[in-house]
């Protein structure tokens, strides 16, 4: 029974592993964090309001790796443009 471990190794395992766990969320600056994501919430909004589903479904569809395209092709960033200018302006530029 070479590959089991005792539950007390286990124990030490879950034990080693929370440790880390807290240590890492000492480090991280929740400030920062709080910032970031209410930036990121802010512009999903203008995002969503800014936009019809139609250039939504569009910007999604052009800005998402695919297996194909793992950066924006040079074709569509001319379009990529327009919906970002748009989705933060509310117009777009021409």
């Amino acid at each position: 029974m070479a590959g089991k471990k005792s539950k007390a190794a286990k124990a030490g395992t879950a034990a080693g592993l929370a440790a880390r766990g807290i240590d890492f969320a000492k480090r991280v600056d929740w400030p920062a964090v709080w910032l970031r994501a209410q930036w990121l919430t802010h512009h999903t909004k203008r995002l969503y309001n800014n936009l019809s589903e139609a250039e939504r479904k569009e910007f999604m569809q052009l800005v998402v790796p695919t297996k194909d395209h793992k950066v924006i092709p040079r074709t569509d960033r001319g379009r990529v443009q327009e919906l970002v200018t748009k989705a933060f302006t509310g117009s777009t530029r021409k």
